[in-house]
């Protein structure tokens, strides 16, 4: 593989790996499991050539990249579409309904890639959701139902976008650009963090999930509050992956 196409958006290995990894550690993978999950692995590296030969990366990288870039959007596109339609005729029928949704989100981020607007706050959520609900089949065709099925995506959806916030907040404190993003990601980390502890005390099935939740959310609410550099932007993505390292295997202890 070349690493030249792959992708470049170090976090967005992250935000699809750990929604992959609850689905199959939470429940007892088979075929239409692990084939959901190598689709999904397969289209997210579709993507790094195809923002290259529309330009993203430059012209220059464009032009220069174009004939190889066009071999392995077809190789993954062609093995991400197999890999889709295998598990689709494996799965159980409710984890072929479920897979629509991470489907619907990912057809959502076509416009947004075909704009180059994928590094914005709405792609990023976008990507988000497309990401985090891949949970959902994943979970489902291993016999995963309830609180284990629904939860861990909604907390991988809740941690990303707080997460992406507080990025786009330290990097405005330096720009001055978009001063909005600041107090918004102070407040949505402090919100989502008390909800998951509301969560956990109210409704008792819910509270090996929001127990996990509030480790990344905790981590984000005092990364906020300690207002980093940008400067430590890798230091930052590191502590979050770390977070949500803990928050799954807090996760699978508690299955």
């Amino acid at each position: 593989m070349d690493r030249r196409f792959f992708p470049r958006e170090h976090g967005a290995y992250a935000e699809l790996g750990f929604p992959l990894l609850s689905g199959l550690v939470l429940g007892s993978p088979g075929a239409s499991s692990c084939l959901f999950a190598a689709a999904a692995v397969l289209l997210f590296f579709a993507n790094e050539p195809l923002v290259l030969l529309l330009g993203v990366r430059g012209k220059r990288v464009q032009h220069e990249l174009a004939a190889p870039a066009q071999r392995h959007l077809a190789l993954y596109a062609t093995l991400g579409g197999a890999a889709g339609l295998a598990a689709l005729w494996l799965a159980p029928p409710a984890a072929r309904a479920l897979a629509l949704v991470p489907a619907v989100f990912a057809a959502g981020l076509v416009p947004v890639v075909l704009a180059k607007n994928l590094k914005t706050l709405p792609g990023e959520v976008v990507a988000a959701a497309a990401f985090s609900s891949m949970h959902l089949p994943v979970a489902a065709a291993g016999g995963v139902t309830g609180t284990l099925l629904w939860g861990p995506s909604g907390m991988w959806f809740a941690t990303t976008v707080v997460a992406t916030l507080c990025v786009h907040a330290i990097k405005a404190r330096r720009s001055g650009l978009r001063p909005w993003t600041i107090p918004a990601a102070t407040w949505s980390a402090r919100l989502a963090l008390a909800g998951a502890i509301a969560l956990g005390t109210m409704l008792p099935d819910w509270r090996a999930v929001a127990l996990a939740a509030c480790l990344p959310l905790a981590g984000v609410v005092i990364l906020n509050h300690l207002a980093v550099s940008p400067k430590r932007l890798k230091q930052v993505g590191w502590t979050l992956t770390a977070a949500n390292a803990l928050a799954m295997t807090l996760l699978a202890a508690g299955a």
